[in-house]
């Protein structure tokens, strides 16, 4: 599990965490990093990251990361895109589907930019 993984890089008790609340708050999140951050979980510097995580056998917890923590451990955490155009196009294609509309995709192959 990719948090398992972050919380060991940080080396971070999960239990030291502060419980969220049950939905993600947008404005809580703000506040946390906001005119009086909260400290960060990993180095105590104060936190410009703050997002909320699931723990098995604690629940919902605040994560809370500086920029240098944030960057260090942003690799091990599950990204909620698609990582290949293939898998984008069946996600767009499903979402159509599921809105019942056709879908006209169109790619442009020559892959890079022009500058």
């Amino acid at each position: 599990m990719a948090i398992d993984d972050v919380l060991h890089r940080l080396a971070v008790d999960p239990s030291g965490l502060a419980p969220a609340p049950p939905r993600q708050v947008h404005r809580e999140a703000a506040a946390r990093v906001g005119r009086n951050p909260v400290p960060c979980v990993g180095c105590g510097r104060s936190a410009r990251a703050a997002g909320i995580i699931e723990v098995p056998g604690y629940g919902r917890r605040w994560l809370d990361r500086c920029r240098a923590c944030l960057l260090a451990t942003v690799d091990l955490q599950p990204s909620r895109v698609s990582g290949t155009v293939a898998e984008i196009v069946a996600d767009l294609r499903a979402a159509a589907a599921e809105a019942g509309v056709q879908p006209t995709v169109v790619i442009d192959d020559e892959g890079g930019c022009r500058g």
